[in-house]
């Protein structure tokens, strides 16, 4: 009994492909042979993937003093940029309460399925990400350093206010007193004066004898 040999293979049209890949949609995108991933390419979940979350900046914890992208306060522990940018805050920064919705995290996640849509490739959606980048992260960032830089410079005016104080006050400690000018004190006593008055009322009594003779 001879072999049968095997029924060459056709090869696959085009067409047949994107028939295949419209019906299965994202599943076809996923590949699952063994050398991928159970992952998506952003690490999270391939349900989590067409939400373009992989386009957000990175992951980190804001600080216990920072706002949130509506301008509330952090709750303890603080949110992280994550949890702010996917709008998952809770009602008065309280984690037990609902999570709330905001207009901060709508933009957001919209410009992120946009960035998803096109592949990255979309600069309105890209900016509406570095804006709030921006107004989450750095914008905190600066004004504090901008405000470090005031008291600082604050410090400074009042150190050389309180240096230029204490010169003056040394300066007038080193300055010699003027002493008050004083009348003179009289030296000559007025009995001194009297036999110079006797001396003239004797001439003057002369003087007027003799004229009385002439």
């Amino acid at each position: 009994m001879g072999l049968t040999k095997p029924r060459p293979r056709k090869a696959v049209s085009q067409a047949t492909i994107s028939q295949l890949s419209t019906a299965t949609g994202a599943w076809q995108a996923r590949d699952l042979s063994p050398r991928s991933s159970s992952h998506a390419p952003d690490g999270s979940s391939w349900e989590n993937y067409n939400k373009g979350w992989r386009f957000l900046p990175a992951d980190i914890v804001m600080s216990p003093d920072s706002k949130t992208g509506d301008g509330s306060p952090q709750p303890i522990p603080p949110y992280t940029t994550h949890e702010i940018y996917k709008d998952q805050t809770h009602v008065d920064s309280d984690r037990s309460k609902p999570i709330k919705v905001t207009s901060f995290g709508l933009n957001v996640l919209k410009a992120l399925k946009d960035l998803h849509n096109s592949n990255g490739d979309n600069p309105k959606a890209q900016k509406v990400i570095d804006d709030a980048h921006y107004q989450l992260t750095i914008a905190p960032q600066i004004k504090a350093q901008e405000e470090q830089l005031a008291k600082q410079k604050k410090a400074k005016e009042l150190e050389y206010a309180t240096l230029k104080m204490r010169v003056i006050e040394l300066e007038k400690q080193q300055t010699p007193k003027r002493p008050t000018p004083t009348a003179p004190a009289i030296t000559t006593s007025p009995t001194s004066y009297l036999p110079l008055a006797v001396v003239g009322i004797v001439i003057v009594v002369i003087l007027l004898f003799l004229r009385r003779r002439a």
